[in-house]
């Protein structure tokens, strides 16, 4: 029988073997059927056959009538797959947590380490990551943005806000771009509603959870910034994030 490997490859990543993937898929297809026909029809081996048929069942991706021959009969696939799925996304939750708990315990230490990004698409992607992993606090301090750059953030903050995350940013209303006239606030108002209008021209501070910073730096002449131009350092740690925090709330409480 022909199967979709796409299909058998899904199966696969819900738990099932690749032979348990073509038994349980030609099963769907024929019916209630016994192991010889099985065998034959998803062409897996006859020495197979059995384990395989013991695992689905053990697995509850099938049941079993004790006739004889026993016959096979699989699960609504509907029900298996979202039972699947909701097991498969509960252990992705359970590694992200824990992976992240990791990454956090890293970010509190005092980590002397800066990292050099160039090019604004690096620079956003970087920008993005931090924004996802906050947990209390985003703060944008200055007015160094692309169009393109914004409409990517608004997706990401969009989400941190309906976390309940506190967002803030202090910006120029506009920028001088080579391609025209950038209007920061009218861009952002709609996502961010804590703006104020103040703060560095030339240059973006991403301030997370006082916990890591990224400063952007963009060449400019006559007052239009070159954004092909564009360098980032990115510095994980508390003391630099946190004394750059202290600086955004004092402007914002001017």
């Amino acid at each position: 029988m022909l199967l979709d490997e796409k299909m058998l490859v899904t199966l696969q990543k819900l738990g099932l073997t690749y032979y348990g993937a073509r038994v349980y898929a030609t099963l769907v297809s024929l019916g209630p059927s016994d192991a010889t026909e099985l065998a034959a029809e998803s062409e897996v081996p006859r020495t197979k056959i059995y384990d395989v048929l013991r695992k689905l069942e053990t697995e509850k991706w099938i049941t079993v009538e004790r006739t004889r021959p026993i016959t096979y009969t699989a699960k609504y696939p509907k029900d298996i797959l979202e039972e699947r799925k909701a097991v498969f996304n509960s252990e992705i939750d359970d590694v992200s947590n824990q992976l992240s708990m990791l990454y956090d315990k890293l970010m509190d230490k005092e980590i002397p380490k800066v990292w050099l990004l160039r090019g604004m698409d690096n620079i956003t992607a970087k920008t993005l990551d931090m924004i996802r992993r906050a947990k209390k606090d985003i703060m944008l301090l200055g007015a160094l943005y692309s169009a393109n750059e914004i409409e990517q953030l608004k997706t990401e903050l969009l989400y941190a806000k309906k976390k309940g995350l506190n967002i803030r940013a202090i910006s120029r209303q506009s920028i001088k771009l080579k391609d025209g006239e950038l209007d920061i606030i009218k861009k952002l108002s709609s996502i961010i509603f804590e703006i104020k209008i103040s703060g560095p021209a030339f240059s973006k501070f991403v301030i997370i959870d006082d916990k890591e910073l990224l400063i952007m730096f963009s060449k400019v002449e006559d007052e239009v910034l070159d954004i092909d131009n564009t360098i980032a350092i990115w510095i994980p740690n508390v003391s630099i994030a946190s004394y750059q925090a202290s600086i955004f709330n004092g402007i914002w409480n001017e």
